[in-house]
């Protein structure tokens, strides 16, 4: 095992995934994210993946016109992040989050959302270089 081979190919991995998913290819962005999410090695890690595969799941249902699922998988991926802090693995998640929000709505209000779709301010470098 090499340690920095792993931090590379994580870094990597999330970049190429917030890529897609700020060019608004969730269906690409959630399997890239998701592998990261299946390797997760604790907490932070688990929240942070899952919370993002639940939101490039959740837009490209808002794509599909499945505003039902949109609202089920967006919820989920704000519960999850709301578990970070502002700042998590060089992604902006506040500021993700207050976006984000603007989307789910109660049955009675109505189905207009701002666009253009939501996007991660992403600060690689700040990836941590050992993850415990």
């Amino acid at each position: 095992f090499l340690p920095g081979l792993f931090n590379q190919n994580l870094r990597e991995r999330l970049t190429r995934g917030i890529d897609y998913f700020n060019r608004e290819y969730f269906f690409e962005a959630h399997d890239e994210i998701e592998e990261l999410w299946m390797d997760a090695r604790n907490a932070v890690e688990r929240n942070l993946f899952h919370g993002l595969v639940n939101l490039a799941t959740g837009f490209y249902h808002f794509r599909m016109h499945n505003f039902a699922g949109m609202q089920s998988q967006l919820k989920k991926g704000v519960d999850k992040l709301s578990q970070l802090p502002g700042r998590c693995y060089g992604i902006e998640v506040e500021e993700l989050l207050q976006r984000v929000r603007l989307y789910i709505r109660t049955p009675a209000q109505p189905a207009v959302f701002p666009e253009p779709l939501p996007q991660i301010a992403f600060h690689p470098e700040e990836i941590p270089e050992h993850f415990s």
